[in-house]
Order: structure tokens, then sequence, then C-alpha cells
């Protein structure tokens, strides 16, 4: 089992409003645990997720959109299956 991270940041400054952000891992093993850190280039927001390598046995990628709401960031990802938001004190 290998720990494999993986840093997205949110970009309104280059990116369109309605664009997916991806998340991409090859060869991932399925008791691989992966770690999503995301932020944005601009606001003061960061998220954790976590997630086993089993979530990319199908495809190497996955895909969430950032929605920016007044004062708020959210993340929503594509799919039925997601990593799961880190609250709080990571491990």
């Amino acid at each position: 089992m290998k720990e494999i991270i993986r840093n997205r940041t949110i970009r309104p400054s280059t990116r369109a409003k309605n664009s997916a952000y991806r998340v991409k891992v090859e060869n991932a093993q399925k008791e691989d645990r992966i770690i999503i850190f995301i932020d944005h280039e601009s606001r003061d927001f960061r998220k954790i997720y976590k997630c086993t390598g089993e979530l990319f046995q199908d495809s190497d990628s996955i895909y969430f959109k950032a929605e920016e709401e007044g004062e708020g960031i959210t993340i929503n990802w594509r799919g039925e299956v997601i990593p799961e938001e880190i609250i709080g004190k990571i491990f």
C-alpha cells in the first residue's frame, strides 16, 4: 500500500466557471491511499479529501466542479462514489 497525494488549485482567472477539474491517478492499486488537497488561487480556501485506489480502477481520473457563491465555495464531485472530506486533523 502506498500513499498518493494530488493537489488541485481552483483558478477562476484562467478557467471557465463551469469547467471541471480533473484528479488523475494512474496505476493505483485498490489498497492505495489517495489524499486530495484542493485550494484556491486567491481566496482563503482549503479542502482535503481521501479515498482508496479502488475509486480509480475503472478510470484513472475523477472530476469535480467548484461552485463559488458569495463568500462560499462548494466542491461537487462527479459520479456516484466520491472521496470523503477530511475535516479537522488529517490521520
